[in-house]
């Protein structure tokens, strides 16, 4: 079922309201009621909003996911400066808004735990990390100095969130690392982590890093939520 969320309606728009993604409350301390399933707080940061997510996907999902991205990746793509284009050593892909039955669930749950209307969000990329591939330091948000053809921060606002999903476990390393906040988190299958960053600021302590993988390989999902309506 459809909710209000997702399609947008019965809600004031965000760029018209001084707010921001924030996660839902939970129904019972660390149990997170999504749409269709339920999932549970592992850890939570007030300042930034950080938040570990155990059980937002399930296996088979997860799986799913790899198997239809796969077949499609490419070089990832970064939107980092020039000197920069090293940054990121993975291959990656973009599903379709509303692609597949599970693009659509995935959107409805994220929509709802963190009170945004999918509308406001960038396609569910997937990315594939090997051995000794890496996401060097870096923020979500757009740089002033990032072009306004790459960024379409004019048209569509800054990103202002992430939701990173892990879909597999790697054997050793591929942890992400949030560096302002001494915190690291290892990949569990399924697992989401939040993070806001509603100034595009360095105050926003949300440098983060993908760590190489150091055995096996390394997918995750990710959907970065806009101040405006996307697409």
């Amino acid at each position: 079922m459809q909710n209000a969320w997702y399609s947008g309606e019965a809600m004031q728009p965000p760029e018209a309201a001084d707010r921001f993604p924030t996660l839902v409350a939970a129904s019972d301390g660390d149990v997170l009621q999504l749409p269709d399933r339920t999932a549970h707080i592992r850890l939570r940061y007030r300042t930034p909003e950080l938040v570990v997510i155990d059980d937002f996907l399930s296996a088979s999902e997860c799986a799913a996911l790899i198997a239809a991205a796969a077949p499609r990746l490419a070089a990832s793509e970064t939107v980092a400066d020039d000197s920069d284009a090293l940054a990121r050593t993975s291959q990656g892909m973009f599903f379709d808004p509303g692609e597949t039955a599970l693009i659509r669930q995935i959107d409805a749950r994220v929509a709802h735990a963190f009170q945004w209307p999918i509308t406001h969000a960038e396609d569910l990329q997937v990315t594939h990390y090997q051995v000794d591939q890496r996401y060097e330091p870096h923020r979500d948000y757009f740089s002033h100095t990032t072009s306004e053809a790459i960024s379409g921060v004019q048209r569509f606002g800054q990103r202002v969130a992430t939701v990173l999903f892990y879909l597999n476990e790697p054997e050793r390393g591929g942890e992400t690392r949030f560096l302002d906040l001494d915190l690291t988190v290892k990949p569990r299958q399924g697992t989401a982590v939040f993070f806001s960053y509603p100034s595009p600021n360095p105050e926003s302590q949300t440098l983060h890093e993908g760590c190489p993988v150091l055995f096996g390989e390394k997918w995750i999902a990710n959907k970065w939520l806009r101040a405006k309506a996307f697409g």
